[in-house]
């Protein structure tokens, strides 16, 4: 597969779903796995 790693298009993909799924409340469910990527969970 070939993937340009200099872009943002994932940032900015994860980016807007926070907004949508995550600001408006309290409790997160995306998180940011460093070196890994994102998980999507409250974390239990």
């Amino acid at each position: 597969m070939n993937f340009d790693s200099d872009t943002n298009v994932v940032d900015v993909a994860v980016k807007r779903l926070r907004a949508k799924v995550d600001h408006p409340f309290e409790k997160k469910l995306i998180h940011t796995v460093r070196s890994i990527g994102y998980t999507f969970g409250d974390g239990t």
